[in-house]
C-alpha cells in the first residue's frame, strides 16, 4: 500500500516456491499490491514445464508471462537450475527472473549472478520484491 497504485493487473506471474506459508503471503501481499495474474508451482520442475508448455503451443512467452520469482531451495529442480535452464533456452531466455530466497549469501549471491537472475532478494523483503517487479516489467 505504501508504494501507491500502480497498473499491475495485467501482468503474468509466475512463481515457484516450495513453502505454502510463504506462497500465500505472497499471494496476499501481490494481490494487495494489484498482481491479479499469478500462478504458483511448487518447484522449478513444475515452473520449468509450464513454461515450456507455452513454448510448445508456439506462444510469445513475453506476452504470456511477464516474470518469474524463484525460490533457491525446492524439491525436484531449485531456483539456480531453473533460472539457468530459463536462460540458456532460446524462447524463454528474455523472461526476467528474481531470485527471492532466505539463503542469499555472498557466495551465492554469485551463484544467481552466473546463472543469469535479473536480481535476488532476500526473504522477507517482499517491498522490495515488488519494487523490483514494477521495474522489470512495467
Amino acid at each position: 500500500k505504501k508504494l501507491g497504485e500502480r497498473e499491475r493487473s495485467d501482468k503474468k506471474i509466475i512463481i515457484a516456491e516450495d513453502s505454502p506459508l510463504l506462497r500465500k503471503l505472497l499471494h496476499d501481499t501481490l494481490t494487495e499490491a494489484g498482481f491479479q495474474r499469478i500462478d504458483f508451482f511448487e518447484n522449478g520442475q513444475e515452473a520449468l514445464a509450464y513454461l515450456e508448455g507455452i513454448v510448445e503451443a508456439n506462444k510469445d512467452i513475453k506476452k504470456e508471462v511477464q516474470l518469474l520469482v524463484t525460490d533457491i531451495e525446492m524439491p525436484q529442480m531449485d531456483g539456480h537450475h531453473l533460472t539457468k535452464k530459463i536462460k540458456t533456452h532460446p524462447d524463454l531466455r528474455k523472461l526476467p527472473v528474481i531470485i527471492f530466497s532466505s539463503l542469499i549469501t555472498d557466495d551465492l549471491r554469485h551463484k544467481g549472478e552466473e546463472v543469469g537472475a535479473e536480481d535476488q532478494i532476500s526473504k522477507p523483503e517482499i517491498a522490495e520484491l515488488i519494487l523490483r517487479m514494477d521495474q522489470l516489467i512495467l
